[in-house]
């Protein structure tokens, strides 16, 4: 009986067919992640072939033997990479050697997400081709990382349309976020860290606090959208879960009870006396504030301030460092801050600016009841010019000794006062606690459109959130995108090829090369 044998042409070709058939399997997955019924039919005859031709030649042939030995310690050495990519990617550390820090959440969402104590299901809706998607998909991933609350799953609409109409989805791009039976959707196409930290808080928090701006005496707008207007500064307070209204206490006998912070962003013109008094009996009942004055001739809210231990010093502050860094020494830059949870994050090196300001001390005989910190300091080359008339009108720039007063200079205070606890039942053994009542600035201008920048937004919202007594939120908060890099405008697909070809088209030419040679020397 003769012996059935293959012709060594045909297992030639069946080899070759499956190493072909397994490119072309790999050339679609770069582009098209989500094999396809076909695609998965020609990985498995390509897998088919590739073995028919390792156990044939292994019958056959002595040295096709060792060649497939060799081919099993090649297969076990994937196997290993394998398992080691599969540990890596439930247990890995990201190393962000940015100048920036730009691809590194913020300290604010870090403490968030660590202090988080109830699961949260983040469902991501991006089409393949949204130019948002790998940004976006790259924070999520983060947020998994940083917390076992997490879990986050990235949804294509177009090739799920079923799923997104479940979750009443209109535009590409929204994100859903869930806990029980709670839910809060983003769309956002530049902020994504603000906005997911945003809706995790409101997913997360209780109550919504209320923030109430004075109006009716030429403050600052707080929906203004010019240069001079706050409207920036209103969309970081909503995002840290704050809901803000106005106030013109002249129409109202009080301030509102549900009134967490109230702040008054440079009036130009006085308060009414029963205004002030409002305001004053506010903050005697437990209220707190921020408050905000300018230099002459806008008020200076002086009887409010020294109440509270504060002097408000009638001057503009002058910096030799403003005139280096910013070219106007009008505009005081400041690196010294005192030691305080407000400031405590920009201590790394964080400059704060406040163009055309005032300058604030604390009062020399202070109730002792009343703490008064300073929070931030110009530089020593700084001075605060009393002659103001005369800086306005011809410019004069030069320090007078024994006229004006000399830096360093102080351009914010925080202010405590000290009150028995009411908690304890007897007054023998009440402790005192420190009672947070003012934040206070000389200067509104820093918080402007304009200028929310650099640490003057962070040092305004630390102010509100250590008001509030929100500590999680005192930090460095996310960093606003101004412009995003071109890389991110690809379409995902385009993403995805380039960044695979970087990684497998060498090896790729490295294993075409070897057959080849291979071939040749058989």
């Amino acid at each position: 009986m003769n012996n059935f044998t293959i012709p060594r042409k045909i297992v030639n070709i069946i080899g070759i067919v499956g190493f072909c058939l397994l490119i072309i399997v790999f050339g679609v997955y770069l582009v098209k992640p989500n094999l396809i019924w076909f695609i998965r039919i020609l990985l498995g005859l390509g897998l088919v072939c590739i073995l028919a031709y390792w156990i044939i030649n292994a019958i056959v042939s002595r040295s096709a033997r060792y060649g497939s030995n060799v081919a099993i310690m090649i297969l076990l050495a994937f196997a290993i990479l394998a398992l080691v990519n599969f540990v890596s990617a439930r247990h890995f550390k990201r190393v962000d050697t940015t100048q920036n820090r730009t691809f590194s959440l913020s300290e604010q969402t870090e403490k968030i997400l660590k202090n988080l104590t109830q699961n949260i299901t983040i469902t991501a809706f991006y089409s393949e081709n949204h130019y948002r998607r790998k940004f976006a998909e790259d924070i999520l991933n983060e947020y998994a990382q940083k917390s076992n609350k997490i879990k986050f799953t990235m949804i294509d609409p177009v090739s799920k349309p079923g799923l997104a109409s479940a979750y009443k989805i209109r535009d590409d791009g929204t994100v859903v976020f869930e806990s029980g039976e709670r839910k809060e959707s983003v769309v956002s196409y530049e902020n994504e860290e603000q906005d997911f930290t945003s809706a995790i808080l409101k997913l997360t928090s209780a109550e919504q606090k209320k923030v109430y701006f004075l109006s009716g005496h030429g403050e600052r707008d707080i929906e203004g959208y010019d240069e001079t207007g706050c409207s920036e500064l209103k969309k970081r307070i909503e995002a840290d879960n704050y809901k803000v209204e106005t106030i013109v206490l002249a129409q109202q006998s009080a301030i509102p009870d549900d009134c967490e912070v109230l702040v008054i962003a440079g009036p130009q013109n006085p308060l009414l006396d029963k205004e002030e008094e409002a305001i004053i009996d506010y903050l005697d009942l437990g209220g707190k504030a921020i408050i905000m004055v300018d230099p002459s001739p806008s008020a200076s809210m002086e009887k409010l301030l020294k109440k509270w231990g504060t002097d408000v010093h009638n001057d503009i502050i002058l910096d030799g460092l403003g005139r280096s860094m910013l070219g106007d020494p009008s505009v005081p830059v400041c690196i010294g801050y005192g030691s305080h949870p407000i400031t405590a994050p920009l201590a790394r090196g964080i400059m704060t600016f406040f163009p055309i300001a005032r300058s604030l001390a604390p009062v020399k005989d202070e109730n002792k009841d009343l703490s008064i910190t300073e929070l931030v300091k110009t530089s020593n080359n700084s001075w605060g010019e009393t002659n103001i008339d005369l800086l306005m009108k011809k410019q004069i720039i030069e320090y007078n000794e024994g006229q004006d007063i000399k830096g360093p200079l102080t351009v914010a205070v925080a202010v405590t006062k000290k009150e028995k606890d009411v908690k304890t039942e007897s007054d023998k053994f009440k402790k005192e606690k420190e009672r947070r009542v003012i934040v206070a600035f000389g200067d509104s201008d820093f918080v402007m459109n304009k200028y929310l920048q650099q640490g003057n937004p962070d040092l305004f919202m630390n102010s509100l959130n250590w008001l509030a007594e929100e500590e999680e939120l005192i930090s460095i908060g996310p960093k606003s995108q101004d412009e995003t890099p071109k890389v991110e405008r690809l379409s995902g697909d385009t993403i995805r090829l380039v960044s695979y070809s970087s990684i497998f088209t060498i090896p790729i030419i490295l294993i075409i090369a070897g057959a080849w040679v291979w071939w040749k020397r058989r």
